[in-house]
């Protein structure tokens, strides 16, 4: 199955582009996709796509399915499906 990436800002000068389609196996989930972009993109990118190191901390990482946050779906082991947009982005703030 065929996925859409796009990202922003500094995700997306590490993946080299905003917009990549990638191939995965059916019943891929978005913890297989981040595996899956690290492999491609910069080394750097490796500790921007990592999950938390606790189950309850807040990501500064934010993932969107189709528009949907992964929080309000089944967050990384989320299932993907053929022609999912999947957005990857670092929220920014300021002032």
């Amino acid at each position: 199955m065929k996925v859409k990436v796009r990202s922003i800002a500094l995700i997306k000068s590490l993946l080299g582009g905003s917009d990549l389609e990638v191939d995965l196996p059916e019943g891929a989930t978005v913890d297989d996709l981040m595996a899956r972009l690290t492999a491609i993109g910069d080394p750097a990118l490796a500790s921007h796509l990592a999950p938390p190191q606790e189950e309850s901390a807040h990501a500064p990482l934010r993932i969107l399915i189709n528009g949907r946050d992964i929080t309000v779906l089944d967050g990384r082991r989320t299932v993907l499906a053929d022609g999912d947009d999947v957005l990857v982005f670092i929220p920014i703030a300021g002032g």
